[in-house]
């Protein structure tokens, strides 16, 4: 299992994995190269947090506020909702952590089965990793993408009963000369017009062996900026953690 506990200012947030490896297999994710070992358990998923809130509290002491949760680690969330959902649940209740669901975000490549059962979790932040609204550039990204295309993904998002000032999080990882040119920008102003979102802009994490390479931020910026124009949200991830491979993508499991 691996736990990012990611710094922002005074708080922090924790990065859980769902599953050992995952089987989505998207070509820029390190984690995907080594395939589905096996999903977690509840406990083993709920043991993550306490044992990095605990690592904080020890390590800055006077750290008392319960981390924000990101399901944004090894695995696919969606994949493995039954042990997630209870998970969360547990973690929910005043004999857990007390954690209200806007603290808990979990992100998907686009497992459609799983987004159908998104309602259970009870009002938690929901993210897509996108990373292109074509569906043949989609299909290179996000092998899992053939089976769910984007549309159909967007015809059910449509359905998720959001709560007041809620947005749907876009995920979208800017590779170089790839995913970031003006016609990018129009077809995601056609595919999404009218729905509540905001993206999240990852520069390309690279890793060993990565077939892409990390943009120029003026790319970033400029992408960014056709998306404002357009009426949407946007923001840019700051990298954290890129040098010990701890970065979004970079998370593989490695012999001790």
């Amino acid at each position: 299992m691996e736990t990012v506990c990611v710094p922002f200012q005074k708080k922090y947030t924790l990065c859980l994995s769902s599953q050992v490896g995952c089987a989505m297999k998207c070509s820029f994710c390190f984690t995907g190269t080594q395939g589905l070992t096996r999903s977690l358990e509840k406990k083993e998923i709920i043991l993550q947090y306490l044992q990095a809130y605990a690592y904080i509290k020890e390590k800055f002491q006077g750290h008392q506020a319960a981390p924000n949760i990101v399901f944004m680690g090894q695995g696919e969330p969606l994949h493995n909702i039954d042990n997630v959902a209870d998970a969360i649940e547990i973690l929910k209740t005043k004999e857990g952590m007390g954690l209200g669901p806007r603290q808990i975000t979990l992100s998907t490549a686009g497992y459609l089965p799983g987004i159908k059962r998104f309602s259970e979790l009870g009002s938690v932040n929901f993210a897509l990793s996108f990373h292109s609204p074509f569906n043949e550039e989609r299909n290179e990204l996000i092998p899992l993408n053939k089976a769910y295309p984007i549309d159909k993904l967007i015809d059910e998002l449509k359905t998720i009963k959001l709560m007041k000032r809620q947005f749907l999080t876009f995920e979208y990882l800017i590779i170089r000369d790839l995913n970031h040119t003006k016609k990018h920008v129009e077809e995601i102003g056609r595919l999404l017009k009218g729905m509540p979102v905001i993206f999240n802009l990852i520069p390309f994490n690279e890793f060993p062996g990565a077939p892409y390479r990390r943009p120029e931020m003026a790319a970033v910026e400029e992408f960014k900026k056709g998306l404002i124009e357009l009426g949407f949200h946007a923001m840019v991830r700051t990298t954290k953690g890129d040098d010990i491979l701890a970065a979004c993508g970079q998370l593989t499991s490695q012999d001790s």
